[in-house]
C-alpha cells in the first residue's frame, strides 16, 4: 500500500460511518416509533407545530407524539422547521422546568437533528446551547436524550461540531463518559462523530481526556470506534496511547476471534486492528507481536474472511508488526 496509513484508513471507514447514521435513523424508527405517531396526520403535525410558535397549550403527549411521527418520514422534520417559531416554542419547552417536558422536547429535537445538514445547523444553533446544559441533569433521561440529540446534531457535519463545541458540548460529553452505563453510550455516540468530523481539529486537551476516559472503560463496540479515530490524530504521530489501553484492545480483539462473531463484533474487530496497526506504527511493536504470537491459527482464518474489510485491515496490521525498519 503506497498511501499513508492513515489517510487509507479513514478513506476506507469514511462510507461506513455514514452508512451507520442511516441505519441509526432506521433503527430509531423501529424502536421508538409509537401507535399514537402512525394515526397523526400533516394537519395534526402542523396544529401541533403551530401551537408551539404561538405559546399555545401543548401537552406532553403531543410533544411525545410530535418526538415520534418526525422519524416517520423525513417530510414531517422540513415540515416542522418550515413552521417559523415552531423549533423557537420547542426550545421554550427545553428551558423550562417541567423536566417530562425538557425530555419530550429534547428527543423533538433529537429526532429534527435526523434531518439534512441545514437543517441541522439550525437546530444548532437555537437549541444547541439548551441541550449542552442538559447534559449532567441530575435526571437521566434528560441527560441521555440530550446527549443523543447533540449526537445526532454532530453526525451532520463540521459545522454543527464546531457550534457545539464552542458551546461547552464537547467538554460535557467527555465528562459524561464517567457516568452510568446509558449515559455513556450516549455520549460514546455523540463523541464518534465529533471525532469523525473534527478530525485533527480536536484540540490536545479535548483528546487527552478522552483517552483518559476511555482508560477506565471496558472495550464496547463505540469505544472501539472512538479509539480508532482518536489514534488517527496527528496527537499520535510521534506518541502512542497508553499500554495500558492498548492492552485491554488486544484482550477484546483475542476474545472476539476466539468465538464465532456477531457482524457488530466484527465491526469492533476491525475499529480495534486498526487502532493497533496506528499504535504499533509509532510503538510497542513487539509486545503487541508477542501478545497475538499464539493466536497465529485464528489470524490466519481471519485473512481468509469474505470481509474486505476485516482481511485489509488484519494485513496491514501485520505488515506493521513484521516489517524491519
Amino acid at each position: 500500500m503506497e498511501e499513508k496509513p492513515v489517510d487509507f484508513i479513514r478513506e476506507s471507514t469514511r462510507n461506513l460511518l455514514k452508512l451507520n447514521r442511516r441505519i441509526q435513523r432506521e433503527e430509531d424508527s423501529d424502536v421508538y416509533r409509537s401507535v399514537d405517531s402512525l394515526n397523526l396526520t400533516s394537519e395534526q403535525l402542523c396544529d401541533i407545530a403551530n401551537r408551539l410558535k404561538t405559546k399555545s397549550s401543548v401537552t406532553t403527549a403531543e410533544l411525545h407524539k410530535l418526538k415520534n411521527v418526525l422519524i416517520d418520514d423525513k417530510k414531517n422534520i422540513d415540515q416542522v422547521l418550515s413552521i417559523q417559531g415552531a423549533l423557537k416554542g420547542l426550545v421554550r419547552e427545553l428551558s423550562g422546568n417541567d423536566v417530562k417536558r425538557q425530555c419530550a422536547a429534547a428527543g423533538c429535537c433529537s429526532n429534527l437533528a435526523l434531518g439534512d445538514s441545514r437543517g441541522c445547523i439550525a437546530v444548532t444553533k437555537a437549541a444547541g446551547p439548551y441541550l449542552v446544559a442538559a447534559l449532567g441533569n441530575l435526571t437521566t433521561e434528560l441527560t441521555v436524550t440530550s446527549a443523543w440529540a447533540v449526537g445526532n446534531l454532530a453526525g451532520s457535519g463540521v459545522r454543527p461540531c464546531q457550534l457545539l463545541r464552542a458551546q461547552g458540548g464537547l467538554a460535557k460529553l467527555i465528562a459524561l463518559l464517567h457516568g452510568n452505563e446509558d449515559v455513556r453510550d450516549a455520549a460514546l455516540y455523540a463523541l464518534v462523530h465529533f471525532g469523525y468530523h473534527l478530525k485533527d481539529d480536536l484540540s490536545v486537551d479535548h483528546v487527552e481526556a478522552m483517552v483518559e476516559a476511555l482508560s477506565t472503560l471496558e472495550i464496547s463496540m463505540a469505544s472501539s470506534h472512538l479509539l480508532f479515530i482518536l489514534s488517527c490524530h496527528k496527537y499520535f504521530d510521534d506518541k502512542p496511547l497508553p499500554w495500558l489501553l492498548v492492552s485491554k484492545m488486544i484482550d477484546a480483539v483475542v476474545s472476539i476471534i476466539n468465538c464465532n462473531s456477531s457482524k457488530e463484533k466484527q465491526h469492533q474487530l476491525v475499529y480495534l486492528i486498526r487502532c493497533l496497526a496506528n499504535t504499533a506504527s509509532v510503538a510497542y511493536k513487539c509486545d503487541i507481536r508477542n501478545r497475538l504470537a499464539n493466536f497465529n491459527e485464528y489470524l490466519h482464518k481471519l485473512l481468509e474472511s469474505e470481509d474486505k474489510f476485516i482481511t485489509e485491515s488484519l494485513l496491514w496490521l501485520l505488515s506493521v508488526l513484521y516489517n524491519n525498519d
